[in-house]
């Protein structure tokens, strides 16, 4: 104990050693050092080396209060020493060179590396004391061993190697231990330092600042000899809005009653703004985090009024950090622009850096990008925050592994995990792909929310283990509070197939949008942008620009809902940069053969039963629509109710297969005739073609693929095949998610000779194309989308140059000048729209012109159809 050594009631330089004397004995025996002094060199540490020894193998902390007249070499060694804290270990026991500490370690020619050292291992802790006016020249020290004793010392000498070793300077020194006065005297000055130490002074005379905060160089920089702060933040009695790191913060310097004020009875209505909308649970001064910057004039403004309006009027200042941070927000985002441009461009001056990101991606996967897709997963690493939308069967998801295994790397380690929300139907691909890229180098650690053997209880602990969580849209609200915690600026925060996040208020835009602004790094994917027209950027800029998008994209709902030439061709402009999309062509995927359609002459039992149904519905389009539809596939449907659940099972994400509304919905009123009729008609010629064409491409050897939108068709197609001897995999909204996930592996694996399945449930995120190269469209829709997608299912990057890829489409038709079916004027519809399509997707220009209103679009083909045949 400190009471138990010799230590005289003054030291001078002259007649003493200091450090042997007095330093190394005190802090030997100390648990705690508390310095305040207006000079310091980390070469004074060598003149206390045990003691400095001794406070670390007792987990001591030194707690050094300077002044801002510092080396720049000490001042670098700091910020070392704050920026490695809590990593020594990781580097083993190595730091820049400087190895971990011998018992004589403080040896003069490696003071910078143990200063450093020092900090980094939580030994020391330094804040720099500024003045408005005069000089920071207080020295006092404070020594305090385990049992409580204390030794104060006052006096000439800084901690700096002349001090030490060259000037003639004295300390005198108090000891608790010796009488109540003393003892009340040193705690007096312990409060003091704690005061000046948690900036809690209000002398307005000294301002302390922690390194973190000077690190930034809005508020200072180093210059000649000294860290230079920005003065603003130094104005006495006043209340200072400035930005550190990216956030607002108060310095307060109000005097005691002016404070008290405030947080008493805090009467101004500014004064409640200010606390309700953007401090944390009101409480003076701690703002919110990830404020936009566009917010802070709105701020700027609150205070001024309040500084006037107050009960006790006070100053405001505003730091010229706070202005340039806005200034350098806004810059940013053009200088984003830019460098977004120049990747796509693929700019020569880039590629040294491709080729080392090429090299850290091969090391950590077993399988290659092709060269486009490793522009784009460059592209992602480097932005950080944009879309990616290449056409489907591109390899959007390799592509996001690629950037993943970039940025989780050893070499880079910015990142820990990818969290992924998106549909239920991408959850396998995501797993699948997972497995295929990293191969025996990564072992998938996954959390699917949808997955059989998923736990509640799993995603809220321990989920620093998985290096993939899969949540879907719909869970998204009952699992925000947990992902809250999970997602951070070490998160690849994914949003697959983004388009599905529609609606601007509602409940599932806000909660990603809450998950978003945790995320540094987040890509939203989809093949297919702007289904709903260019109104579907809006949740999508906001999710990865929420600061930005006012100021720089700034378009309202109307004006994307709306838009004319001009405002397409902001939007393009403005969007460019911040998306890239890969085309088929660009990845040599071998072209399609031509569509093969098999048309089939109705027989005169489906004649009658089509002249009944135009009959019977010709003024009613969406009626009419959906029963030629029935007829020409399942005309047993004909006898039963029109309600959604016929189509598929409500399932929350998949839904019906086209957009069903209750003009749809019909109750059969045939007459006794009619009924017969319909009745009778107990096969479908188109039915038993596609039957037939489906065997025997199985006999074939081949895996096809039966596209149906009715429920009760996939279970009747599946029915016959099986009938037949053959093993069908069947899949529609029903399945569960983890059974559907088994179905498919199943199938893609061999275990099935044919997948029926509806374009809606299955269209999305799922690979077939290594086992499947023919698809039969059994029934289909309006719905361009869907087609387009369950197309891509067989037709991806991955195909050798010489496979053939075939879709065949089963067409009822009529008598010629008797009534017709529906098939051909929907094949005709797709075909014309599809082609225009092709065109906008192998594009760069992003235009909705293709968005899909399919009730509208039903009731002008149908009235259309109508006309023509009366």
């Amino acid at each position: 104990m400190l009471s138990d050594i010799r230590i005289l009631p003054g030291y001078e330089t002259r007649i003493n050693d200091i450090g042997n004397e007095f330093y190394n004995p005190v802090l030997t025996d100390s648990i705690e050092y508390d310095r305040l002094v207006g000079y310091f060199s980390s070469k004074s540490l060598a003149f206390f080396s045990k003691g400095i020894e001794s406070l670390i193998n007792k987990k001591g902390h030194y707690r050094l209060l300077i002044s801002n007249i510092i080396s720049e070499a000490d001042f670098e060694a700091i910020k070392s020493g704050y920026k490695y804290r809590g990593v020594i270990d990781k580097l083993g026991n190595q730091l820049h060179g400087v190895m971990e500490p011998e018992p004589d370690f403080l040896s003069e020619w490696k003071d910078l590396g143990n200063l450093a050292y020092l900090i980094s291992i939580g030994v020391v802790d330094v804040k720099i004391g500024f003045t408005k006016e005069g000089l920071f020249h207080a020295k006092i020290g404070i020594m305090t061993d385990e049992a409580g004793n204390q030794v104060y010392f006052s006096g000439s000498l800084n901690e700096t190697e002349n001090a030490f070793k060259h000037n003639y300077e004295s300390i005198d020194v108090k000891k608790s231990w010796t009488d109540i006065d003393t003892s009340r005297y040193i705690a007096l000055q312990q409060e003091s330092f704690n005061r000046l130490w948690n900036g809690q002074n209000d002398d307005e005379m000294i301002f302390v600042k922690e390194i973190d905060e000077l690190l930034n160089e809005q508020i200072a920089k180093y210059d000649n000899g000294k860290i230079i702060m920005d003065e603003n933040i130094l104005t006495p009695n006043s209340l200072v809005l400035y930005v550190s790191e990216g956030s607002l913060k108060i310095q307060n310097n109000l005097d005691s009653k002016t404070n008290e004020a405030l947080n008493t009875s805090p009467s101004s209505r500014q004064i409640r703004r200010i606390e309700s909308k953007y401090l944390v649970d009101g409480k003076h001064w701690e703002f919110k985090k990830n404020i936009p910057y566009n917010e802070f004039q709105n701020i700027i403004k609150f205070f001024s009024k309040a500084s006037e309006s107050n009960e006790k009027p006070f100053n405001f200042v505003v730091s010229d950090s706070v202005y340039d941070f806005i200034k350098e927000s806004e810059y940013k985002i053009d200088k984003l622009s830019l460098l977004g441009l120049d990747i796509k461009d693929k700019n020569q001056k880039f590629n040294l850096q491709l080729e080392k990101f090429k090299s850290i991606v091969d090391e950590e996967t077993v399988r290659p990008l092709r060269e486009a897709q490793l522009w784009v997963s460059y592209y992602m690493a480097i932005m950080k925050r944009v879309g990616n939308f290449s056409v489907p069967g591109a390899g959007k998801t390799a592509m996001v592994y690629g950037t993943y295994a970039y940025l989780s790397s050893e070499k880079i380690n910015v990142v820990d995990q990818i969290v992924v929300i998106g549909p239920k139907s991408s959850f396998l691909a995501w797993k699948d792909e997972f497995e295929s890229v990293f191969g025996e180098k990564r072992n998938l650690n996954v959390l699917d929310v949808q997955a059989s053997d998923f736990r509640e209880q799993d995603i809220y602990k321990n989920t620093s283990q998985y290096d993939l969580i899969l949540v879907n849209y719909e869970a998204l609200q009952k699992y925000e509070t947990p992902l809250s915690h999970i997602i951070s600026k070490r998160t690849l925060l994914v949003f697959d197939e983004v388009h599905k996040v529609k609606g601007v208020e509602a409940k599932t835009p806000r909660a990603v949008q809450v998950l978003a602004n945790k995320a540094d790094y987040k890509l939203a994917l989809t093949g297919t942008p702007l289904p709903n027209g260019y109104v579907d950027i809006f949740n999508m800029l906001h999710f990865l620009y929420p600061d930005e998008y006012k100021d720089y994209f700034g378009f309202s709902t109307s004006e994307l809902t709306n838009a004319d030439v001009v405002t397409s061709a902001e939007i393009n402009k403005k969007l460019n940069p911040f998306f890239w999309r890969v085309t088929k062509n660009e990845l040599d995927v071998p072209e399609a053969e031509p569509d093969n359609i098999i048309k089939l002459r109705a027989t005169a039992q489906e004649q009658e039963v089509i002249d009944i149904l135009w009959r019977k519905y010709g003024h009613q389009p969406f009626k009419l629509y959906i029963r030629l539809i029935q007829m020409a596939s399942n005309p047993s449907l004909l006898e039963k109710s029109i309600n959604e659940s016929q189509f598929q099972n409500a399932d929350a994400e998949d839904g019906p297969d086209f957009e069903f509304n209750k003009k749809m919905m019909d109750q059969p009123d045939f007459t006794a005739e009619e009924l017969t009729s319909i009745h009778n008609l107990k096969k479908s010629s188109k039915f038993e073609s596609a039957v037939n064409k489906a065997i025997e491409l199985i006999e074939l050897g081949e895996k096809p693929i039966v596209w149906a939108i009715f429920v009760d068709t996939i279970d009747k197609f599946a029915k016959q095949i099986e009938s037949q001897g053959y093993k069908v995999a069947k899949i529609y909204g029903q399945v569960p998610s983890s059974e559907r996930e088994q179905i498919i592996k199943g199938f893609q694996n061999g275990e099935y000779d044919l997948l029926v399945s509806n374009p809606h449930t299955l269209a999305e995120s799922v690979s077939l194309h290594h086992i499947s190269h023919a698809a039969l469209y059994l029934e289909y829709s309006f719905n361009l989308t869907h087609m387009l997608q369950s197309r891509d299912r067989i037709h991806r990057l991955g195909l050798d140059k010489n496979t053939k890829t075939n879709y065949y489409y089963f067409e009822l038709v009529g008598d010629e000048g008797s009534r017709q079916p529906i098939d051909e004027k929907i094949y005709n519809r797709l075909d014309e729209k599809k082609q225009l399509m092709f065109d906008v997707i192998e594009g760069q220009v992003l235009r909705p012109e293709f968005s899909e209103n399919q009730q509208l679009e039903i009731e002008e083909l149908m009235n259309e159809f109508i006309g023509e045949t009366k």
